[in-house]
């Protein structure tokens, strides 16, 4: 008996640690997720004569390697460096300073302004990865955010709602053999009244079930003057495999991460004429750096809008973070634009539950609540 316990203390001393997602949160926040918990994690940190800091940990990435642009416009890389080294490389912004907290499975990046440590009292570090709100008290677990009236700085903005898909292209079909066109019109329905209800000018590139070519989606966009581009889709996996689920937000950039080129060649399948129009320097110059940074910023803002809406009332929600990918809906787009995909219509329950109109419901009421925040901070 003593010989089994040793034997398993040893197997529990020795087992990996793996990364299994990394979360941005806030406005210049990091989340990285592990196996176990971090008490025991190593860590070294080495900060070079440019300004980057290194900081390797003993730790396997099972999940794609990711680079992350923040709202104050520094940078935090995620990747694997050798195989027992994870190597997050920070590009600080110089105005702020970052830490690094351990919290049970969790490993926390944060970063706020030099001069705030200074000039007021430090706050404790909220335990859950919700975004931080402005001029809010710090509690352990913040309540439910209330959907917010319509700010005043909302009446005169556009927003471009394009419901993905539509007419001969239906999408994904979903578990319950209802095509993602259809799921995706009637979330963007409820987004459109929401914002309507908040006091912005809205509109949408398809009101019904009509095929539009990726190239005139953002034309329509750009043509109504609009200051952001929402496309809505969801995702799924091909039929035989086990359906992952789960909300994410992207943004565009020439990401070639297998998973970003994955869902990225589901959702510009709709038109193959459209993607040959563009070629491939083309569609590099459509790749603004100022929009790039401004869109994924908005990202952060709705996939945060999204996961504190929806978990209200479905708590095991999976929030799959903000990603960047090669998205065509989005390289015309002249302003901040971002593709949600709502969850896999692949997976047998979460596939249902966008079906459902309360769900639909939480999904719009949290995007809109994302772009509020975006332009309250912008």
């Amino acid at each position: 008996m003593q010989c089994f316990t040793l034997a398993d203390t040893l197997i529990t001393q020795i087992t990996p640690y793996k990364v299994l997602s990394l979360v941005p949160f806030g406005d210049n926040n990091l989340k990285i997720v592990f196996n176990q918990d971090t008490q025991n994690l190593k860590l070294k940190e080495s900060k070079l004569k440019d300004g980057r800091v290194f900081i390797d940990i003993e730790a396997i990435l099972v999940v794609p390697k990711r680079s992350f642009i923040f709202k104050n416009n520094s940078t935090i890389n995620v990747a694997q460096n050798t195989k027992e080294i994870l190597r997050l490389v920070i590009k600080p912004n110089e105005k702020y300073t970052y830490t690094l907290q351990k919290q049970e499975q969790n490993l926390y990046i944060r970063q706020e302004l030099a001069d705030s440590k200074a000039t007021k009292p430090a706050k404790p570090n909220p335990p859950t990865t919700q975004s931080e709100k402005p001029k809010q008290e710090s509690k352990p677990t913040p309540p439910p955010k209330p959907t917010p009236p319509a700010a005043q700085n909302n009446t005169k903005k556009k927003i471009a709602i394009d419901p993905g898909h539509g007419g001969k292209d239906c999408g994904a079909m979903g578990a319950n053999k209802i095509c993602e066109k259809t799921i995706v019109l009637e979330v963007a329905k409820l987004l459109h009244a929401e914002l309507k209800k908040r006091g912005y000018i809205v509109y949408m590139t398809r009101n019904n079930d009509t095929f539009i070519d990726l190239i005139d989606r953002t034309k329509f966009a750009n043509d109504k003057g609009v200051d952001l581009f929402i496309s809505i889709h969801a995702n799924s996996i091909p039929v035989g495999r086990k359906s992952p689920s789960g909300i994410e937000t992207y943004f565009l950039s020439t990401n070639r991460s297998e998973k970003a080129l994955k869902v990225a060649e589901a959702e510009n399948i709709g038109d193959i004429a459209t993607m040959n129009h563009f070629s491939k320097q083309t569609f590099l110059n459509t790749i603004n750096n100022h929009r790039l940074i401004a869109s994924s910023k908005l990202a952060i803002d709705i996939q945060a809008g999204m996961r504190e809406s929806v978990r209200r009332k479905y708590k095991n929600v999976v929030d799959g973070g903000v990603r960047d990918g090669p998205f065509w809906v989005l390289a015309g787009a002249l302003m901040p634009s971002v593709l949600i995909e709502i969850g896999y219509v692949s997976h047998n329950t979460e596939g249902k539950l966008l079906t459902t109109k309360d769900y639909q419901k939480l999904l719009a009421e949290g995007i809109a609540d994302g772009i509020d925040d975006y332009l309250d901070k912008n």
